[in-house]
């Protein structure tokens, strides 16, 4: 078992990663909890799976447990969701001394995390994350919201967790999809911030895709540190340090929004890290013998990049103007300045953007809207 402790925006927060540390959740808890009620959100996927041990651990704990259970998919980082939590937050009368715990994927720890951040102005969460997604990346960085018509994760709130309890065996009941989608924040990490991490990948492919208990610990140990390096340093992304963790992201979210949101997020930013990628080699930030190394690298997780009328520049470019980087009217572009080296530009030309998208298309990706 490994513990790390973080100070985000003047919170604590400890991560804890190890097998079964979702059945030992009160205990660990309760170490700096003495009362207060307890509201478990999880989804229609996951709670028949984790939610019930969570429960049962925080009431042998001795602490007042209620679970609330969402569907499962995108659609519920909505307000109609957000509404619901607040229906049972003020049913069971929680006060400044309850909290509420995260059992879920991205989507439950963003929705959950909301709540928190605004149920009598703020009261702490934890972060169950049971996807790789949110073990990786989501998990950590105290991001929390909802989506808008008009685009992905546009309300929202900074507020850190005060715990995150990681167990790398909920990955192994994963749908290979799903664990391939979650994937790509992972090399996402590593291509922005830790050459060696994606050399790293390339050699682990198997074990990874495998879920190899000792290479997934690794994995998870790594990402968290190198989200915790970066968000330690920006937690409200006022500094720019933050924004680098949006690689892929610009079209990925764009992508997302375009097709109702029925690829997975990281399918999307697949998409949109080989398209960033192509721009930084048009920028001459990259080498063409490196922007082919992200690309096969992508490509070798299983993360095939979508085609069809979704991902034309016509579709996404309304999508793009709209993304939350946008500042005097300007896209703010992630991009690589080598691998394992990042940068942000905001003089990218829109017809390089076009020819980007345009030339990521590929004819045997197997997923479409």
């Amino acid at each position: 078992m490994k513990v790390f402790n973080y100070t985000f925006d003047r919170r604590p927060c400890r991560v804890t990663i190890g097998d079964g540390v979702l059945r030992m959740a009160g205990s660990t808890i309760s170490r700096c909890r003495r009362g207060g009620k307890v509201l478990v959100v999880s989804d229609s996927n996951v709670a028949p799976l984790y939610a019930d041990p969570v429960c049962r651990s925080l009431r042998e704990a001795g602490l007042e447990c209620r679970l609330a259970v969402v569907p499962a998919g995108e659609d519920s980082k909505s307000s109609e969701r957000l509404a619901e939590l607040y229906d049972e937050l003020a049913d069971m009368r929680l006060g400044r001394d309850g909290f509420l715990v995260a059992v879920g994927g991205g989507v439950v720890g963003d929705l959950t995390g909301f709540a928190a951040a605004t149920w009598l102005r703020g009261v702490d969460f934890v972060i169950c994350p049971t996807s790789v997604m949110a073990v990786v990346d989501a998990s950590i960085g105290g991001k929390t919201g909802i989506n808008h018509h008009t685009g992905k994760n546009l309300i929202g709130a900074f507020h850190q967790p005060v715990e995150v309890l990681i167990d790398p065996t909920c990955l192994r009941t994963l749908e290979r999809r799903d664990l391939q989608a979650g994937l790509a924040e992972s090399i996402k990490h590593a291509l922005i911030e830790d050459e060696g991490f994606v050399s790293w990948h390339e050699a682990q492919r198997e074990p990874i895709l495998g879920c190899h208990p000792q290479t997934m610990g690794e994995l998870i140990a790594r990402n968290v540190a190198i989200k915790a390096k970066i968000v330690t340093q920006d937690a409200r992304e006022q500094s720019g340090i933050r924004a680098r963790l949006n690689f892929g992201h610009t079209i990925g979210h764009a992508i997302e929004a375009s097709c109702g949101y029925r690829l997975r997020h990281g399918e999307c930013v697949a998409f949109g890290m080989v398209a960033a990628s192509r721009i930084s080699q048009v920028l001459g930030l990259l080498s063409e013998e490196q922007h082919e190394r992200v690309e096969a690298l992508i490509r070798s997780f299983g993360l095939a990049v979508p085609v069809g009328e979704m991902t034309s520049y016509e579709t996404l470019s309304s999508y793009i103007a709209g993304d939350k980087k946008v500042a005097a009217s300007r896209v703010r572009w992630v991009l690589l300045s080598g691998i394992g080296r990042s940068v942000i530009r905001d003089d990218v030309d829109e017809a390089v953007v076009r020819d980007a998208i345009a030339l990521t298309h590929a004819p045997r990706s197997p997923w479409t809207c």
